[in-house]
Formats: structure tokens, C-alpha cells, sequence
């Protein structure tokens, strides 16, 4: 965990539990606090407009497909203009994508090395130019260690949800196994039986149903079936 460069301010463990704060602070102060994540890891509040976090979800396959077949040169480019809130909608959330967010992880750890490396060779430069640099990096590093946390949180949440699936289809292969089917086949029985007992429950409807389209199909019905309609209504 990194220093945090806003110490007095209060901490939150999460978005959600800053979300909550800002909340009840701004019933008291009547002015609208919005959460943000710092390089500490921690959520402070801020009365600015912090960025709003993208959803995975709304990357296009292309963007997704695209991202993963990038040479790494190219990958990088597209995270560095993550980091500063700019390029391509499509491209930053298929950055946070599962097929992609193990590599974005890795590129962004790189990218602080590369960042921590030049600050410790340049420590000795105590000129004003190199005061400034050493600021502006320290800035780009702090932006890129949120990236990260982001990205971090976005792998267990990849790596939970898989080992849940998992858990539950091992649990699905040895039900079926005990009753001598597979997985396919008992998913196909029990939509057989819950096929039948949707006819059951809406006999009167089904047949309506199955009359139209044998009509609109031009056929006569069965006899059979024309049989089992006059059983059931009695005509």
C-alpha cells in the first residue's frame, strides 16, 4: 500500500461505502461529494467530477477481439491513453475485459516500473526542471497505480466467477452421473417434463394454439389429436 498524498481526508474501503458517505454528507452540507479512488487504494470524497468507471460489459466484440490480437507495442499505447481518460470508448472497456484485463494488468505494472526506475536514476537531479519532471511523474505513476487497483479487482472478480462455475458444474456432473446421465441429457429431461407440465396446466390453450398453426399451415390435425379434443371437452 503507497502513501497517501491526501492523509486528512477521510477513508473508505470501497466505492460503494464512499458512495454511501457522500450520501450522508451531503444532507448536512447540501453540496454534492462524489467518490474517488486513490493511489493508496483507499476512496476519498471530492467535490469536483472524478471519472466515471466503465463497464466491461458494454466492450464490443470486436473492440475485445481486436485489443487481444494487439502487439504489445500497440496494447501499451492504447493503456497509456486509458490512463488519462482518453481514446476509444469501445477499446477502454475491452481493456477491462477478462480476455484482455490479465495482459492490461501486466502492462500497467510495467509502465510503473518503468516510471519507478527513472525516478530513482534521476533522484540526484535536484534542479528546478527536475523538480518539475519528478512531480509529473510522480502524478502519471500515482494514475496508473488506480489503473491498476481497478485492474486487480476486476481479476478476482474474473477469478471468483470461474472458480463458482466451476464448482457448480462439478456439482451438476456428479447429480447426473448418480441418476446415469450426463449433464446435456438431464438438462434435456427436465425441459421435457417442464414442457409437459406447462401443456397440463394450459390444456385449453395448447390445443387452440396447435389448431392455428396446423390451419395457417394449411393441414388437417391428427386424429388422434382431434380425438384427444373431443375426449377432453366432451364435444
Amino acid at each position: 500500500m503507497r502513501l497517501c498524498p491526501n492523509p486528512t481526508k477521510s477513508r473508505y474501503a470501497t466505492r460503494e461505502a464512499a458512495e454511501s458517505a457522500a450520501r450522508r454528507v451531503a444532507l448536512r452540507i447540501e453540496a454534492p461529494l462524489a467518490p474517488y479512488e486513490c493511489p493508496c487504494s483507499w476512496w476519498h470524497l471530492t467535490k469536483g467530477t472524478p471519472e466515471q468507471p466503465i463497464d466491461p460489459a458494454t466492450a464490443p466484440r470486436y473492440d475485445i477481439e481486436h485489443l487481444a490480437s494487439l502487439p504489445d507495442i500497440d496494447f501499451r499505447e492504447i493503456v497509456a491513453r486509458d490512463v488519462t481518460g482518453e481514446g476509444d470508448p469501445g477499446q477502454r472497456a475491452a481493456l477491462r475485459h477478462s480476455r484482455n484485463v490479465l495482459r492490461w494488468k501486466r502492462q500497467l505494472g510495467q509502465l510503473i516500473a518503468d516510471i519507478e526506475g527513472q525516478l530513482k536514476d534521476r533522484r540526484g537531479d535536484k534542479s528546478l526542471a527536475g523538480h518539475d519532471w519528478a512531480k509529473r511523474a510522480v502524478g502519471r505513476r500515482d494514475a496508473l497505480v488506480v489503473r491498476l487497483n481497478e485492474a486487480k479487482r476486476l481479476r478476482a472478480a474474473d477469478h471468483a466467477r470461474i472458480t463458482v462455475n466451476q464448482e457448480r458444474h462439478r456439482q451438476d456432473v456428479e447429480t447426473a452421473a448418480a441418476a446415469g446421465m450426463t449433464v446435456k441429457e438431464l438438462r434435456a429431461a427436465a425441459g421435457e417434463i417442464a414442457i409437459q407440465r406447462l401443456i397440463a396446466a394450459h390444456n385449453g390453450e395448447f390445443d387452440e394454439y396447435l389448431a392455428e398453426e396446423y390451419a395457417a399451415l394449411g393441414i388437417t390435425l391428427p386424429e388422434r389429436i382431434e380425438r384427444y379434443r373431443r375426449e377432453r371437452t366432451g364435444a
